[in-house]
């Protein structure tokens, strides 16, 4: 009889190792993996997609989930758009315009077809359709059309220096505070590309627009003054786009 407990306990485990709590297996195949427990959203509505692990997707430090693979249909049900798909691309219709998405990109499939259903790297609806991503830790995904108003970018530098002091851990804030002003180039690939990344980036007229009315229209020099702001910021000294004074 122990023995048959036995027996019966390690094939329940094994059970669950190959297919789950749910009792199937979730993974589709070798490259879509399994379900990934974040939320998906598109112009902050919530979209009932499931999230599939991309397999091949490595070397990211913390969450990252931009190009796992999500349903298509219910995206684009919320953003109004429409999509054909062809032999090796499928073409989104999207504000009376057309984006192509080729199957492949390096050594990744950017969409698989299964069972009917048109399973896309998130990231890649933001290629196609011209908008802006953004991941909130492991808790969601968000998709934005390049026409939607993101009231998450700061508008102004005060909002910038705010939204950093909750964004960045303590030990990065004392670096941006101590280094010198001739040495913050020493950001650029850091905090900088984060900054790029979710703020310049997707520009919506946020805190873009503020730059581009001082006369400053690269990207990496917006970001660079927010790091030269901040730093001023953090040290109790006022601070005006394109000043450099030192500490």
């Amino acid at each position: 009889m122990k023995r048959l407990v036995l027996l019966a306990t390690i094939l329940v485990i094994m059970a669950f190792s190959l297919y789950g709590c749910g009792g199937k297996n979730t993974s589709i195949n070798d490259e879509i993996g399994n379900l990934v427990k974040i939320d998906v959203y598109v112009n902050d509505v919530k979209v009932d997609t499931p999230v599939h692990k991309n397999n091949k997707e490595t070397g990211y430090i913390g969450a990252y989930n931009l190009g796992d693979y999500v349903l298509l249909k219910p995206v684009c049900e919320v953003i109004g758009a429409t999509y054909e798909v062809k032999d090796d691309y499928i073409v989104i219709m999207h504000n009376n315009e057309a984006f192509k998405v080729e199957k492949s990109f390096i050594d990744q499939s950017r969409f698989w077809i299964i069972d009917g259903n048109v399973y896309i790297q998130f990231r890649s609806i933001r290629y196609a359709i011209d908008g802006s991503l953004k991941q909130d830790g492991n808790k969601g995904i968000y998709l934005y059309t390049k026409d939607y108003i993101r009231l998450d970018i700061p508008a102004t530098l005060d909002e910038c220096y705010k939204a950093l002091d909750k964004e960045l851990d303590f030990l990065t804030k004392q670096l941006i505070k101590n280094t010198k002003v001739e040495n913050l180039g020493i950001h650029h690939f850091g905090t900088g590309l984060w900054i790029r990344n979710n703020w310049i980036y997707p520009g919506n007229n946020r805190i873009d627009k503020v730059f581009r009315d001082a006369g400053i229209y690269e990207p990496d020099e917006m970001s660079y003054e927010i790091i030269k702001g901040y730093h001023h910021y953090l040290n109790g000294l006022p601070y005006e786009i394109g000043t450099s004074k030192t500490t």
